[in-house]
């Protein structure tokens, strides 16, 4: 492999892992595991009920995963698990009261130094990063479901 090529995954991986530390760091400061900063967020910012469901596939997390978080989440009075009308098996969640005053301590200072750092960018550098993000984001995806599916093959040829 180039050796260029390899020097700029390492570098991209040390950035990426500053920027998950960074979360992490916050996260842990505010007493929640990671995924339960981001189900506070993503309900916050989306303003309307998420199922677990729609959690799961929209950050890509395993549905125990998000189930943990959920039950914590409601443990502590932060949020509801409501059955949807139409479908029993779907719960939507929803921020208490007490869960809108953590979010509004918590969520809206973290989006705001998102927005901060990322407005420090000009509007040309988010474009392309944001473009490059998401191209790389494709291409490595098929990258690594070449590799699950070798993997799938070479195991059932066993």
């Amino acid at each position: 492999m180039d050796n260029n090529i390899s020097e700029q995954m390492t570098e991209f991986n040390k950035i990426y892992k500053t920027i998950d530390e960074a979360y992490h760091s916050y996260a842990k400061s505010c007493n929640l595991s990671n995924t339960s900063l981001w189900i506070l967020y993503s309900v916050w910012e989306n303003n309307e009920a998420y199922t677990q469901k729609e959690l799961c596939e929209v950050w890509s997390y395993s549905r125990q995963t998000v189930n943990s978080s959920l039950k914590s989440l409601e443990g502590q009075g932060f949020i509801q698990l409501l059955h949807e009308l139409d479908n029993k098996k779907n719960k939507q969640i929803i921020l208490t009261k007490r869960g809108k005053e953590l979010a509004e301590k918590i969520v809206v200072p973290l989006m705001e130094a998102e927005k901060n750092s990322f407005a420090s960018l000009s509007n040309e550098e988010r474009c392309v990063f944001l473009k490059l993000m998401k191209k790389h984001a494709e291409l490595f995806g098929k990258e690594v479901n070449k590799i699950v599916n070798k993997s799938s093959e070479d195991i059932s040829s066993q």
